[in-house]
């Protein structure tokens, strides 16, 4: 079995070891039964879609795309795209297949994202296709990125659309910042079960210890992490991610704080572990109280996928914006009678109560008493 040498214990086909968190496939069974012909063709690009949701949070502004190359029905190379400015994948399963001694002429290749046809930091990947002699390719998606989405490739059978909806979900916040000009949003909170956010008076933890953990671990998927001033001052949170993956700075998610109250000196978020970005309305940067700007200013900044933590404010402000492509909601067992809500009084008609209708991208978690669901917009 192939093995990623940047991760011992992991294939580098995708194979998680054992209690490692998955990011990017859904369990949604209606998605993951989505057929392509011939059969086999849904197996090796699987193996190419565990790999693209290896690099979340990794490769923006572009997307971290995964690929296997497949010859007499055996893998002779795999690869993804491991950070912005790295091998893209394509190129990196050809530099495996030769490592390993095996001659990808004659091969498929196995893509989530079609091949590149213009020269960036890293050249074509569809030339480089066209020269091993690959004698076909399939994609699971046409790259709305490129000048050509569907390439032509001079002596390649090309064929495109096989798992399209998983890729779709894998590929989500990038095709969200090219086709509408903002991150793919994801809104995080956890409650009670009467719907509170905090206690009155302070203190006291909703999620329970390994629900927490799991969430810091889910961080290193986004590209940044928001909050409100408001939060950021009142709970000073450090907002960084376990074991984050390496972004295009070297570093974990930019960690985002909206609103105009200056951030304390001794404020965690001012501890050079991640990038600290301030949206004041100033300096160049949108109204902090103006949703849809900040998610397009964000956009501008490379950002695939951006986590929004709160607080209730800033949640009631991108609810009605109607900005949350997903939700991350945990409850916790417990109810406080009184305290501060999810959202503000005066923001009931929002559209996660208006007729939208959400599912469940995979079972809902129990984590010691806390109930940890992952949603998006069907």
């Amino acid at each position: 079995m192939i093995q990623d040498s940047a991760k011992a214990g992991r294939t580098l086909d995708g194979a998680r070891r054992p209690g490692s968190a998955g990011f990017g496939l859904p369990d949604n069974a209606a998605v993951q039964a989505e057929a392509c012909a011939p059969r086999a063709d849904a197996h090796w690009m699987r193996r190419a879609l565990r790999l693209a949701s290896m690099s979340l949070g990794m490769t923006a502004p572009n997307p971290g795309v995964g690929c296997v190359l497949v010859k007499n029905n055996e893998l002779i190379g795999a690869g993804r795209h491991r950070r912005w400015g790295d091998l893209h994948a394509e190129t990196a399963a050809l530099a495996d297949a030769r490592a390993r001694g095996h001659e990808p002429a004659g091969a498929t290749a196995y893509v989530t994202l079609a091949p590149c046809t213009r020269t960036g930091r890293q050249p074509p990947c569809a030339q480089a296709l066209v020269a091993a002699g690959v004698v076909r390719v399939v994609a699971a998606l046409a790259d709305p990125g490129q000048e050509d989405p569907s390439p032509h490739l001079p002596g390649i059978d090309y064929e495109v659309g096989c798992l399209g909806a998983v890729a779709a979900h894998i590929h989500g916040g990038f095709l969200s910042r090219i086709t509408k000009g903002r991150p793919r949003v994801t809104g995080k909170w956890a409650m009670t079960l009467d719907g509170l956010l905090a206690k009155t008076g302070g203190g006291g933890w909703i999620s329970s210890a390994g629900a927490l953990a799991l969430g810091r671990r889910r961080r290193r998927a986004f590209d940044a992490i928001i909050v409100g001033a408001g939060t950021a001052r009142i709970d000073d949170p450090a907002l960084l991610a376990t074991r984050p993956r390496p972004h295009h700075d070297g570093r974990g998610p930019r960690r985002v704080v909206l609103g105009r109250t200056p951030i304390a000196a001794e404020s965690r978020l001012r501890d050079g572990a991640a990038q600290l970005l301030l949206c004041t309305g100033q300096d160049g940067t949108p109204d902090p109280h103006d949703p849809p700007a900040v998610a397009r200013w964000l956009g501008q900044l490379g950002c695939n996928d951006v986590l929004v933590e709160g607080g209730a404010i800033v949640h009631a402000a991108w609810l009605q914006a109607d900005l949350y492509d997903r939700l991350d909601i945990s409850v916790g067992g417990l109810t406080w009678t009184t305290g501060l809500p999810v959202v503000q009084a005066d923001a009931l008609r929002l559209p996660i109560t208006a007729g939208v209708t959400w599912e469940h991208e995979q079972p809902p978690l129990l984590v010691d008493g806390t109930v940890m669901m992952r949603l998006r917009r069907r």
